[in-house]
């Protein structure tokens, strides 16, 4: 697998995080695989898969720290996590944000059509914020909070769905208000 001229570029797929690069290369049972980082920058990577080689060695758009990152193959891809290297703390806030949000993969600006940005996986530093909703909990805690104010324990909340309070206001609130009788007796019919 060392000669270079027979290897076929792989398809990459790339997103990021504020802190890791999430590279993914969908080769299907994949054998011989090496993922190396070399000085910092430079991804290479080697596979075998449906009896062709790949291969490629690609400059990174910054440093990684390539003791902190790793890959896994699966058995249909391999999957990369890079760890962004944090700029000196003595670096300014525009060098900082650069290190957190990469503008490509790639350290040349040219397009390769081999290299794609994987939209399921991306997601924006204002996104890493919101991901609790932006209230610092999760969806769980948030509900469980909401039942503690209102003083409803685990036990009652298996049934809260079918009991409106006394103001007629929660999720039963709909059935305790409204007799069976059709809200739209009194419409006239539609004209043709």
């Amino acid at each position: 697998m060392t000669n270079q001229s027979d290897a076929i570029f792989p398809n990459i797929l790339w997103a990021q995080r504020a802190e890791l690069v999430l590279i993914t290369i969908p080769l299907q049972d994949a054998t011989n695989v090496v993922v190396e980082i070399k000085e910092g920058r430079v991804l290479h990577f080697e596979a075998e898969a449906a009896g062709e080689k790949y291969r490629c060695d690609v400059e990174l758009f910054r440093e990684v720290v390539s003791e902190e990152s790793r890959h896994a193959a699966q058995p249909r891809q391999i999957d990369i996590q890079l760890r962004k290297k944090a700029p000196l703390t003595e670096s300014g806030e525009e060098e900082f944000a650069q290190s957190r949000s990469w503008l490509r993969l790639t350290r040349d600006k040219s397009k390769n059509s081999h290299i794609q940005v994987d939209w399921s996986r991306w997601r924006d530093e204002d996104e890493d914020e919101d991901e609790t909703g932006g209230l610092g909990m999760d969806y769980n805690d948030l509900m469980s909070q909401m039942m503690t104010q209102r003083g409803l324990g685990e036990d009652d909340c298996m049934d809260c769905g079918n009991h409106a309070d006394e103001d007629g206001v929660g999720p039963g609130a709909d059935k305790a208000n409204h007799s069976d009788s059709d809200d739209y007796d009194d419409l006239p019919p539609l004209e043709p």
